[in-house]
């Protein structure tokens, strides 16, 4: 990490700079024929990466960091009968600007409970290096860790005549998130420190996601409905405590369908969306940190594929139009940096920059060796 800064003498426009250059290799060797019941993977990987961020407004600042990172991991995928089936694996990496190691254990197991229905789950470890933007200005990179979190997975699939469901339930903890030292106001909105980084922060994540689909009930239809539950709460960057991430919504609820016009080549859809109140920050509320709720996100959106073919090669027009109803929906808030005569942080609301989205396409496939169908739906 180097910060240099030299006086230019007068005072001009801000400008900004941004420059990343990288170097990735990977190698990975597979044995397939070390058995029937199981085989083995390994490889080695290789990064050297330079991130710059150059600001000019009357004093000239660089800021820099330079990464070589280094990994290698190795996975068992085996069989222990006709219905259980597994995977053992981990992975050791180290970082040249954090000067850290960190070895990530993965285990996965897989059981057919019959021809339809199959139960699965995981555990394992993974890892991070803070995001580029904080390294960048860390004056002591060498004082982080990898940001870390330990994931348990169950899942149930049943699938059988065009028809599936998939519930999952998961659980995640987080470990060494990186956090900013609470400033003199401990205030989210004044300016931090980056001498003050630490990795300290904590969170956890767990829920439920539950998939049906459905391809059979309705001739030429076919429709799915997602649900996902998610309780959560983090402790990084700005966060005095641990709270609710203001990307975070509790509930999260899809209704998608299609239906194949085969007389008309089209492909009709329209989706729904929900999302639960997101939390937020509101400086002029007292009761709590991201206490305060933004309205609920819901979107319906339409959308039809015209399947034809332009010089013999399989071809699809497609326009979709987003929020058809026009609802008004709220991203979040951004607050003025003082107060105003009243006493309260002047806000404004972060919208989309325009009601509804239009989107036309034209998809050409290329493909000599398969003559292009008109009379199928596309996926």
């Amino acid at each position: 990490m180097t910060v240099r800064a030299a006086d230019t003498g007068a005072e001009q426009e801000f400008v900004s700079r941004e420059l990343e250059q990288s170097v990735v290799g990977r190698l990975v060797l597979t044995n397939d024929s070390a058995s029937a019941y199981w085989n083995l993977k390994m490889g080695v990987e290789g990064l050297v990466q330079r991130d710059q961020q150059r600001y000019a407004a009357g004093r000239d600042t660089l800021f820099q960091f330079d990464e070589q990172r280094a990994a290698g991991f190795a996975e068992v995928n085996f069989s222990l009968s006709n219905k259980l089936v597994g995977r053992v694996g981990g992975r050791g990496e180290y970082s040249g600007v954090l000067h850290r190691w960190n070895a990530a254990p993965r285990v996965a197991m897989a059981y057919q409970l019959n021809e339809k229905t199959q139960l699965s789950g995981a555990w394992g470890y993974f890892y991070q290096t803070p995001a580029n933007d904080l390294l960048l200005r860390a004056e002591q990179p060498r004082q982080l860790r990898f940001e870390r979190s330990q994931h348990w997975q169950l899942t149930y699939l049943r699938t059988y005549q065009n028809r599936t469901l998939r519930v999952e339930a998961y659980s995640k903890t987080y470990a060494h998130l990186l956090r900013y030292a609470p400033n003199p106001a401990n205030d989210p909105l004044t300016p931090f420190d980056p001498g003050t980084y630490r990795t300290t922060g904590t969170g956890y994540a767990r829920g439920v996601d539950v998939l049906l689909r459905d391809k059979k009930t309705i001739k030429n239809g076919d429709y799915w409905i997602s649900y996902g539950y998610l309780d959560t709460r983090r402790q990084q960057r700005f966060d005095p405590v641990l709270a609710v991430p203001t990307f975070a919504a509790r509930h999260n609820l899809s209704l998608v369908g299609k239906y194949w016009l085969g007389k008309m080549h089209t492909l009709v859809g329209a989706t729904y969306t929900y999302n639960s109140p997101r939390a937020y920050y509101n400086p002029n509320d007292l009761t709590g940190y991201n206490a305060g709720r933004l309205p609920s996100f819901q979107d319906f959106s339409l959308n039809a594929s015209y399947v034809t073919t332009l010089w013999k090669n399989f071809t699809i027009v497609h326009v979709s139009c987003t929020n058809v109803l026009g609802r008004p929906n709220v991203f979040g808030y951004r607050y003025g940096a003082t107060r105003d005569a009243s006493g309260q942080f002047p806000a404004t609301a972060v919208v989309p920059s325009a009601p509804r989205m239009v989107f036309v396409a034209l998809l050409i496939s290329i493909n000599k060796k398969r003559p292009a169908d008109t009379n199928t739906a596309p996926e």
